[in-house]
C-alpha cells in the first residue's frame, strides 16, 4: 500500500469515527446543512455530552459552591457555638454571674464548665475538653472592687479553632463590664454597602468556578488525544476557529452556569445583572482559552495538569490578595481573576456600571482576543502533526 493510500484510509477512518460523522459522496460536509452555526453546534453538544459525565467537572465547580455555603455559615454565626471556658482560683468569682446573664440574655460569650481546680482544667484543655481556661487569683474579685488590677491567666488551645483566638477579645470585655468601665466613645460600625462578609467574599468562590475551566480543559483535549478523535475531528471540513469557538462554548456554558448556580444559592443575585453576566461570560471564555492552549502545546496529560494547577494558584491570587502591598499584590491586580472579581464586586453591591467598568471589560476582551490566536495558532501546530 502506497503512502498516499494509506493516508486517505486513515483519513477515511478517522472521519467515521469523528463525532460529527463521516462524509459521504454526494452529500455536504458535517454541519454545513446549518453552516458555522450547524458545526459550533455540533461540537458544542460533543463537549457538554462528554463534561456531563465527567466527575471532575462537579467536583471543581461543586468544592466552590460547598466551601461559599459554609463561609455563609460560619460568618453569619448560623450554627456557631460559643468557646467552652472554666474559671478558677477563685470561689464564686463575680465573672461567672456576669456570664449567666448574658446566657439569659440569649447571647452567651461562652460556655462554662466546672472544674476542680486549675490541674484539672489544664488537664481537660489538653485533651480538646475545653477552648479555654481563665485562671484568677485568690482576691481578684476583691482588688476589682478597690479599683486595682488583679492578676489573671488564660490559656487556650490554639488548634481550638476560630473560636479560641476570640477568647482574649471576649474575656477582656466581661473584665471590662465587671470593673464598670466606660467606653471612651459610643461608637457605631456602620457598612455603606448593606452586605455581609460572607456576601463580599461570593466573588472568589465565583472566580474559582470559572478558573476550574483551566484545568478541565487540558484533562478534555488529552482524552480526545488518547481515544484519537481529536486527530478525526481534525480531519473532518470542521475549521480551526469552528474547533475553538466549540470547546469556548462548552468553558463558558460550563463556568457561567456555575458561577450563577453560587451566586443563586447565596442569595446574591442583585446588582447589574447584564454586568455580572459580562464578567462571568469574559472570565470563563478567558480560563478556557488558557486551558486549551495548554491541553494543545502539552501532549502528555501528566504534564498538562501539572502546568493547568501550577497557573490556577497564581491567577486565583486576584480574587484574594489584590489589597495586599509588595510583589504579591502587584502580581494578583496583573492577573485576569482581579478584573473578574472586581467586576462582580461592583456590579452585584456598588452600582457598578459598562461605562465606569469598560477598562477592566477591555483588558479581559482583548486577553481572550490574544488567547484565541495563540489558541488558533497550537490547534494549527496540532494539526500539521496529524
Amino acid at each position: 500500500m502506497s503512502a498516499e493510500t494509506e493516508k486517505s484510509a486513515r483519513t477515511e477512518q478517522d472521519a467515521r469515527t469523528s463525532p460529527v460523522g463521516p462524509t459521504e459522496p454526494g452529500r455536504p460536509p458535517p454541519g454545513s446543512a446549518g453552516g458555522p452555526l450547524g458545526n459550533l453546534w455540533v461540537l458544542f453538544r460533543k463537549e457538554l455530552n462528554v463534561g456531563l459525565r465527567s466527575v471532575s467537572l462537579y467536583l471543581l465547580v461543586g468544592v466552590p459552591l460547598l466551601v461559599s455555603l459554609v463561609m455563609r455559615a460560619i460568618l453569619s454565626g448560623e450554627g456557631a457555638k460559643p468557646p467552652k471556658v472554666a474559671i478558677v482560683g477563685q470561689d464564686k468569682p463575680a465573672l461567672v454571674k456576669i456570664v449567666k446573664r448574658f446566657v439569659e440574655a440569649g447571647r452567651p460569650p461562652m460556655r462554662l464548665v466546672d472544674v476542680k481546680d486549675e490541674r484539672e482544667g489544664r488537664a481537660h484543655l489538653a485533651k480538646g475538653k475545653l477552648q479555654g481556661l481563665l485562671v484568677l487569683s485568690n482576691d481578684f474579685d476583691a482588688k476589682m472592687a478597690a479599683g486595682g488590677q488583679p492578676a489573671a491567666t488564660l490559656y487556650f488551645d490554639e488548634t481550638g479553632g476560630s473560636s479560641a483566638f476570640t477568647l482574649r477579645t471576649v474575656v477582656r470585655e466581661l473584665l471590662r463590664i465587671q470593673a464598670r468601665q466606660k467606653e471612651p466613645a459610643r461608637l457605631k460600625v456602620r457598612g455603606i454597602r448593606g452586605i455581609t462578609p460572607w456576601q463580599a467574599m461570593l466573588p472568589a468562590w465565583v472566580v474559582m468556578v470559572l478558573l476550574s475551566a483551566i484545568t478541565l480543559m487540558p484533562s478534555s483535549i488529552a482524552t480526545e488525544r488518547q481515544a484519537k478523535t481529536l486527530q478525526a475531528v481534525l480531519v473532518t471540513p470542521i475549521r480551526l476557529w469552528e474547533f475553538v469557538l466549540g470547546k469556548g462554548l462548552y468553558g463558558v456554558a460550563i463556568g457561567t452556569v456555575g458561577g450563577i448556580v453560587v451566586l443563586a444559592a447565596n442569595g446574591s443575585l442583585q446588582g447589574n445583572l447584564p454586568l455580572v453576566l459580562v464578567c462571568l461570560v469574559l472570565g470563563a471564555q478567558a480560563a478556557t482559552l488558557i486551558g486549551l492552549v495548554i491541553g494543545l502545546v502539552v501532549e502528555s496529560q501528566q504534564g498538562a495538569s501539572g502546568v493547568a494547577t501550577a497557573l490556577y494558584i497564581p491567577l486565583l491570587w486576584g480574587a484574594f490578595f489584590s489589597d495586599l502591598s509588595g510583589a504579591v499584590g502587584a502580581a494578583s491586580r496583573a492577573t485576569p481573576s482581579y478584573y473578574v472579581a472586581q467586576g462582580l464586586n461592583r456590579a452585584l453591591y456598588s452600582g457598578g456600571t459598562f461605562a465606569g467598568e469598560w477598562q477592566g471589560l477591555a483588558v479581559l476582551g482583548g486577553l481572550c482576543a490574544v488567547l484565541l490566536v495563540l489558541a488558533l495558532w497550537a490547534l494549527r501546530r496540532a494539526e500539521e502533526r496529524v
